[in-house]
């Protein structure tokens, strides 16, 4: 079995949601031209079967809930560094 990795960019905004490949791994979050963008393990096999996940970013110094179950990805530094997210896929 191969796999593939995929790439989503993303907005810098609060919470987004992802239609990802049923079981695929989330690897990391890098800076690409600019644009933060989240890089995903895919087993080719299960691209049909999607699932919805969602990736939420809070920036430094920024609320967070102490409630729901989430997972940390990574933490990114834009460009110019006025901005420093921290990446979480909120888990079902």
């Amino acid at each position: 079995m191969e796999l593939t990795i995929w790439k989503y960019e993303l907005e810098t905004v609060d919470v987004q949601k992802f239609q990802m490949p049923e079981k695929a791994e989330i690897l990391t979050v890098q800076v690409q031209k600019g644009v933060p963008c989240l890089y995903v393990l895919v087993n080719p096999n299960f691209v049909v079967e999607k699932e919805e996940r969602t990736i939420v970013i809070y920036g430094t110094g920024h609320q967070i809930p102490q409630t729901g179950n989430r997972k940390y990805i990574v933490t990114y530094q834009l460009l110019d560094v006025s901005f420093v997210g921290h990446v979480f896929e909120l888990i079902k």
